[in-house]
């Protein structure tokens, strides 16, 4: 008799060793540009404070909070404990282990929803193939809103999808919580909304374990689901913004966005003191944010540069941004994986176990995909995609399975090894990793750029390479003969606040380069007396 494979102690063992890993990453990288402001607005909400500095972080929603939990206990037991930058990038780091531990438990999910959708021996494939993911290893453990958006989405897809199979109220409500912890993780989290509603219509119309619950229209039950859904995601974002001015008149407000100043203008002509039912500090961070999404980049008032890739900038982003940042930012047996799986699901089409299964995976990752690639411009990297990636890596396992069969069984571990050698030869910093499509690291900003290669957390390699070449020179403001060092984000004018000031150098070819986001010139003296003629 064959000898069942302990799976559940496999797994347990992959993911203390992941652990393991993601612990010592976490204490080499430096803090990156927008840890120290999640972690200050976390902060302030754990001190229930709001006007005073809610206020300030737009854009920041209060899952961070949980970040700094670690810090919160640290002050209930030192009460009198004072710790100011850069002291508190302790805090940080700390914080970091908070999101460790919410990319386990997406791992365990991945595995739970594909062991139901699967087998075991698949389910247990499907999570290799997340854990060896880059750009999960990379983002999965800073202070930062990205791992919760990933995790708390697919639990409400997930739920949901549960809820269809069972008919069982409490799926219901799971999924309703899920969700509004999922909006106040991420505001790309709205489209949640006409997400499930989308779902709703499409797996109810196949799924058939309780008839009189969700095939046969009733309004009643459906009035009943509505306003328990509504009524869930208000309590937990009014929670999570501490009631901050829940029903402040509409005409209080001061939108900056059109579509935002549109709806107060029309509310304001039918009733004046139409209250807002949303805490004000979340109505205006969303405000602010398709307010600088409709401005665009590279422009007065800004956040940001004007997107790039491909070498080229562009105000408003580019439709095929994030086609191309997957094609260079994920693993080459991930898109075989991804692609492969596409394919025998349309090939393997049956009407009624792709309406009860599939479509939970493959419409939320179109709408997501076609919504960030045509309507919206702020693109500065591929996190902002990553919460599609977790029900991706669950659909591979259809292909995955197929593998397993028989002699297919040596494609998929010789995917999997050439995955673990492409990503791991990063260890232990990731986030820069690009795949073999680009071959001259050096070069890769030429592709793509942003936090796709630099998010600040590889200062320290930086320091180390300046400490060993005292001769080097850290963006000169102005050109000069010698060894030159640049931050690519910086050379390629991604950084509003110095916009323009090293064009000088953008016309050279790096010699080398620092895990390709720090760029080596050298600059002769008759190249830099050319450079002044022409950038005096």
């Amino acid at each position: 008799m064959k000898r069942a494979i302990p799976y559940n102690k496999i797994i347990v063992i992959t993911l203390v060793i992941y652990s393991a890993i993601q612990i010592y990453c976490i204490n080499q990288l430096s803090i990156n540009y927008d840890e120290g402001s999640f972690a200050s607005y976390g902060a302030s909400l754990l001190k229930f404070q709001r006007e005073k500095d809610v206020m300030r972080y737009e854009s920041k929603l209060p899952v961070t909070a949980l970040n700094m939990i670690p810090r919160a206990i640290e002050q209930v037991l030192h009460p009198n404990l004072k710790r100011d930058w850069p002291g508190s990038t302790v805090d940080i780091i700390r914080g970091r282990y908070i999101s460790l531990f919410v990319s386990l438990l997406l791992g365990i999910l991945i595995f739970q929803w594909s062991k139901q959708l699967y087998n075991e021996k698949t389910a247990f494939f499907v999570l290799l193939l997340y854990l060896l993911c880059p750009n999960f290893i990379a983002h999965g453990i800073f202070v930062s809103s990205d791992i919760f958006a990933c995790f708390f989405m697919t639990l409400s897809l997930y739920y949901l999808w549960i809820f269809f199979l069972s008919g069982k109220s409490k799926y219901f409500v799971l999924m309703s919580i899920a969700t509004g912890v999922a909006e106040i993780s991420k505001f790309s989290m709205i489209h949640l909304f006409p997400i499930i509603l989308l779902l709703s219509i499409l797996a109810g119309r196949y799924t058939r374990p309780n008839k009189s619950l969700i095939n046969r229209f009733n309004v009643k039950r459906v009035l009943i689901y509505s306003l328990l859904f509504i009524f869930l995601n208000w309590l937990i974002i009014c929670l999570a913004h501490l009631f901050f001015q829940v029903f402040l008149p509409v005409r209080d407000y001061t939108f900056m966005s059109t579509p935002f100043r549109s709806l107060q203008h029309l509310l304001s002509g039918i009733f004046p003191r139409f209250p807002m039912p949303l805490p004000s500090s979340y109505v205006s961070s969303m405000d602010a944010v398709v307010y600088f999404d409709e401005l665009g980049g590279g422009v007065k008032g800004s956040l940001n540069g004007a997107p790039y890739i491909l070498g080229k900038h562009s105000l408003n982003g580019f439709w095929y941004y994030y086609f191309v940042v997957l094609f260079f930012k994920l693993p080459i047996p991930t898109l075989v994986f991804w692609l492969g799986s596409f394919f025998v699901a349309f090939k393997s089409f049956r009407k009624t176990s792709f309406f009860r299964n599939d479509v939970f995976f493959i419409l939320p990752a179109l709408y997501f995909l076609i919504y960030m690639s045509f309507f919206y411009s702020t693109q500065v990297g591929i996190r902002h995609i990553m919460v599609i990636f977790p029900l991706l890596f669950i659909l591979a396992g259809k292909l995955i399975g197929k593998l397993l069969e028989g002699k297919n069984q040596f494609v998929l571990y010789s995917l999997l090894v050439y995955q673990f050698v492409s990503v791991f030869r990063y260890f232990p910093h990731f986030l820069p990793y690009t795949n073999e499509f680009i071959l001259e690291k050096k070069l890769a900003y030429k592709k793509i750029a942003d936090t796709n290669l630099c998010y600040g957390e590889g200062e320290k390699y930086l320091k180390e390479y300046m400490a060993k070449h005292g001769e080097a020179i850290f963006q000169p403001g102005a050109p000069v003969p010698g060894k030159i060092v640049m931050e690519v984000n910086e050379m390629l004018n991604l950084n509003i606040a110095s916009i323009h000031k090293y064009d000088w150098i953008s016309s050279l070819q790096p010699i080398a380069h620092i895990h390709s986001q720090y760029l080596i010139f050298e600059v002769t003296a008759q190249q830099a007396d050319s450079l002044q003629k022409i950038y005096h």
